[in-house]
This record gives structure tokens, sequence and C-alpha cells, in this order.
């Protein structure tokens, strides 16, 4: 039933051009002898459109990753094209895709890149994420992105004793963030997170987001700005 419609369509151009052309049939037909790969090629255009389709109708049932509010990103935080960001501390080619991704919004300030947290490589991701998020809930989100630095630039363990230090070194209280990381709002944050990932089958970091494309991986700056701008 899938390809009944496409056919249909196709079949009322040809009988319309079949008017103009009398010989259309044997040409199509000696055309497709000639070069049967055209059909696979068809099926597999016409496949691609239809996972497009379905990743699109899919990403709109979650519209909250693009509708809540400007937290932590690159860009301006009114930029038509919205891009999320999912990223792990413990994550390499996160950090290594930043400063090429900085520059693609500089140059292209439509683009905004909105980060958000999804711990998966290991427990100390988590306790980092949790950091932050405690921070983000208790102080607000300038010293949500102070916190965000110190821990993306960290080179040592991610444990309470680099929270703390941190937490000190910008006189913030670190017994309330404590409490704040095992708070139900940041479990809830992260928990959504991660099962949108599920359901979209992202398997790593960074991972990039639109309405209408997933990207996770490492990937050419170039393609991701081709792909962003054309949607």
């Amino acid at each position: 039933m899938r390809y009944i419609f496409p056919i249909l369509a196709l079949m009322a151009t040809l009988a319309q051009a079949k008017a103009h052309e009398p010989n259309l049939d044997a040409q199509i037909r000696n055309y497709i002898l000639e070069n049967p790969e055209v059909i696979l090629e068809a099926l597999e255009v016409l496949s691609a459109r239809e996972q497009r389709m379905a990743l699109r109708e899919k990403l709109s049932s979650h519209r909250q990753i693009f509708e809540d509010p400007p937290i932590l990103g690159i860009g301006q935080v009114d930029a038509p094209v919205r891009v999320v960001e999912f990223f792990d501390y413990r994550c390499a080619p996160c950090k290594a895709m930043h400063p090429p991704l900085e520059k693609l919004v500089a140059a292209n300030p439509d683009v905004r890149i909105e980060m958000r947290q999804l711990p998966i490589l290991s427990p100390g991701s988590e306790r980092g994420a949790r950091f932050a998020l405690g921070v983000q809930a208790l102080l607000g989100n300038a010293a949500y992105a102070t916190a965000h630095q110190a821990l993306w630039t960290l080179r040592g363990p991610l444990n309470e004793a680099s929270f703390r230090r941190l937490a000190e070194a910008e006189g913030w209280d670190y017994a309330a963030i404590a409490v704040a990381m095992e708070s139900d709002a940041v479990s809830e944050r992260i928990g959504y997170n991660r099962d949108f990932a599920v359901d979209m089958a992202i398997l790593g970091t960074p991972a990039f987001v639109t309405p209408e494309s997933v990207t996770f991986g490492t990937a050419e700056i170039e393609d991701l700005k081709a792909l962003w701008l054309s949607q």
C-alpha cells in the first residue's frame, strides 16, 4: 500500500504525456530495459523521503525540546534557526567541535545552538550534569553558564571535591548546591533528555537536533551548516 499513491500520481502524469506523444509507452519501456537501475534509484529516493517525513512527525511529538526557554548555548537567543545540542562533560568530541561551531554561529547569526545535558558516558558525567543543573536551579542562568564553563574545561575528576572547589572559588554555598543536585527537578530534566535520546535512537554525543533532523557523533561543520540552513 505504501507505494500506491505515488504510482497513481505517476500514472496520471504519464496519461497526460501520452496524449502528446503516442509512442511514449515504447520509449519508457525501452529506457527502463536499458537502465533497470533507475527503478531502484527511484525507490531509494521514495524511501528516504518517507524516512524524513516519519522523523519529522516523531520530532513533532517532542516540541518541549524546541520550546523550552534559552538557558545555555551559542548565538542569539531569538535566532530563527534553533539547534539543540546534547552533550556530556566527558565527551571529547563535544569539546573539539565547539570552536568551529562558534565560528559557524558567528558567521551565521540566524543560528542558535542551545545546549542540553545528556550524561551517558560515565557516573562522573551525571555528577557533573547534576552539579551544573543544581547551580542553575539555585542561582540562575548566569551562574549556570559559569559552572558549565568550569566543568567544560576541568581536567580533573567530576567529583565532590572538584565541585566544592569550584563552588568556593565563586563564593557559592556548596551545601545548598549539593541538595539541589539531588532535587526532583534536576532528576526530571536529566531523565527527560535521556528518554528523548532513547526515543530518537541517539547513540552518542554530541547530538544535534532540529525539528526536522537528528545528527549524532562527529560531523563536518560545513555539512551541518548546509543541513541546518536548508530547513
